[in-house]
């Protein structure tokens, strides 16, 4: 220590007023003691010299007061922690008392039971599917407090779909089969006596037990006559255990839908479906590996929807029987959506009948792979109020297929009454497709999206509007796929004339592909920001705009 330090401590009482805690907590140093030289007692600090006896005495009695003041002060500390916890406990009660009156005048405490109910049932939503999912509604809604849990609850409405999810992997089965069927048990039991929309998905992966296939089985068959919508995405395998529910009554079921979870074929089908008492069927989906529909005993003639193997897989390589024996059922169609793969047997022109679907207004059609009876299929087809047709390349094989002109002819067909037209990686020529939409007076939506083959198209140009008679002046939302070698200029006058028209153009999409396989230097980055940049002033005029660069797939 110092010299300055030693000559500060000169006295023998200490002085604990107000003035020197502050002059302390300010400059904090050592205390000020009188009656003693503490030259010599300081000298000895931070050395290693040994204490005389006189030395030695004084220092004992210096601890001895030097304790004494500490207890002193860890008596005022105490008091002072006691007083602070004291006020924070009462600011706690205070502040807890301010929140309950303020909850009191909450507007939603007002809130009419009915419009709780709307509101409840607006978080749900009307056509989504729920899961039993602590963090979204309605199991979140009853963590809030005990009044909405008990409204939850006592509401079948939020409680009538659900959707159950069973792991590609697992230890044990039975464990696994256990909770989910107990957890639909108290979710079912929440809908009271209302339909319910079930929705039971197993991804690829390891094969469920047979017995725990029996007890779901089981489930879905006591739930069969209350069951609105069901949905079962299974291995081919478990499908054909879990379709017991088929041989009973199933009085309110109005959708169904059988997909075969498996994204790689296999040799396996489910048996065929057998539905003899569903009065109510409206709409079916089914897509597994290979689908005799002449096997199948259906009310096709119920059928407003209608969807075979446009959900399956291209790695299946699906095949079918004639889709046509089917349709002619289905006379009140009004939506069809088809996979159009490989015939289980060889189909003749001689051996189709044709068949017209007077109610049919949608058409979506995916090609698996390019048969004779493509060809076959869209010359008997007749659709005489169709709205919207789809067509989409999925073939997995390299490139495209050359010629897709099988479907130009039923669209003439339907030309008078076309209001939606999509191809989507289907190689048709500018000229075939011109001659297709100068018979569409009526479209409203176009998406032409072609494989590589033709991705150099005139469509750009040919779809300008003129003082001449232009194609699709009715056109409001307009989707191209070009090269990247594509003018600006061609893409600016398309647009300028789209939106100076009556009615004007909404909406505007362009993907930007590569000509060389991906080889070489991508300028598609560079195209797109001097499009966007050119198209902004039409964006300001209210044109929805989305360029991107296409997928390497087309």
């Amino acid at each position: 220590m110092s010299t300055d330090t030693a000559t500060t401590l000169r006295t023998k009482s200490y002085n604990y007023d107000d003035s020197n805690a502050a002059a302390t907590r300010g400059n904090p140093g050592p205390l000020v003691i009188e009656g003693f030289d503490w030259v010599s007692i300081a000298q000895l600090f931070q050395t290693n010299c040994v204490p005389s006896p006189v030395d030695t005495q004084l220092i004992s009695q210096l601890l001895t007061e030097q304790n004494l003041g500490l207890s002193i002060v860890n008596e005022e500390l105490a008091r002072a922690r006691a007083e602070v916890s004291r006020l924070e406990n009462k600011h706690a009660t205070i502040m807890g008392i301010v929140h309950q009156l303020e909850a009191l005048r909450s507007p939603i405490r007002r809130m009419p039971m009915e419009i709780m109910v709307k509101v409840f049932d607006h978080c749900v939503g009307v056509d989504e599917i729920q899961k039993p999912d602590p963090l979204r509604a309605p199991m979140l809604l009853g963590q809030v407090c005990s009044a909405w849990r008990e409204l939850v609850v006592a509401l079948p409405c939020l409680w009538k779909s659900l959707k159950v999810e069973f792991p590609s992997e697992t230890q044990s089965w039975e464990n696994v089969m256990q909770s989910r069927l107990m957890y639909m048990h108290v979710w079912i039991s929440r809908t009271k006596a209302l339909p319910i929309s079930l929705i039971l998905e197993h991804p690829q992966g390891s094969p469920i037990p047979w017995a725990a296939l029996m007890s779901l089985d089981k489930e879905i068959l006591t739930l069969g006559c209350r069951i609105q919508e069901l949905s079962l995405s299974f291995s081919p395998l478990a499908l054909s255990s879990l379709l017991t529910f088929t041989q009973g009554p199933l009085p309110h079921l109005q959708h169904l839908e059988l997909h075969n979870s498996n994204q790689f074929p296999s040799n396996d089908n489910p048996s065929p479906l057998f539905l003899h008492e569903a009065p109510s069927l409206r709409s079916l989906s089914i897509a597994w590996g290979s689908l005799d529909t002449t096997q199948f005993i259906v009310p096709w003639s119920q059928m407003t929807q209608l969807s075979l193997q446009y959900n399956a897989s291209p790695f299946w390589n699906p095949v079918h029987t004639d889709y046509l024996i089917v349709l002619r059922q289905c006379l009140n169609l009004t939506s069809c959506s088809l996979g159009i793969g490989a015939t289980i047997i060889d189909i003749y022109p001689d051996m189709i009948v044709p068949v017209t679907l007077p109610k049919l207004e949608s058409l979506r059609v995916r090609l698996f792979c390019h048969t004779p009876y493509v060809q076959h299929f869209f010359d008997e087809l007749y659709a005489p109020n169709l709205r919207t047709f789809e067509i989409q390349n999925v073939s997995l094989a390299l490139g495209s297929f050359a010629g897709q002109t099988e479907s130009i002819p039923f669209i003439s067909r339907s030309a008078s009454t076309l209001e939606n037209l999509s191809f989507d990686r289907i190689d048709i020529s500018g000229a075939d497709v011109f001659s297709c939409l100068s018979q569409i007076p009526h479209l409203q939506r176009l998406r032409f999206l072609p494989g590589p083959l033709r991705l150099n198209h005139d469509l750009v140009d040919s779809l300008r509007l003129s003082e001449t008679p232009s194609i699709c002046p009715q056109l409001k939302s307009l989707s191209l796929k070009c090269s990247s070698t594509i003018p600006i200029d061609k893409v600016m006058a398309l647009v300028e004339s789209r939106c100076n028209g009556s009615p004007k153009l909404e909406e505007f999409c362009l993907q930007i592909a590569t000509l060389n396989g991906g080889y070489g230097r991508d300028t598609r980055g560079q195209k797109i920001e001097q499009l966007g940049e050119c198209l902004n002033q039409f964006v300001e005029r209210g044109l929805e705009v989305h360029l991107m660069e296409a997928k390497p797939s087309g």
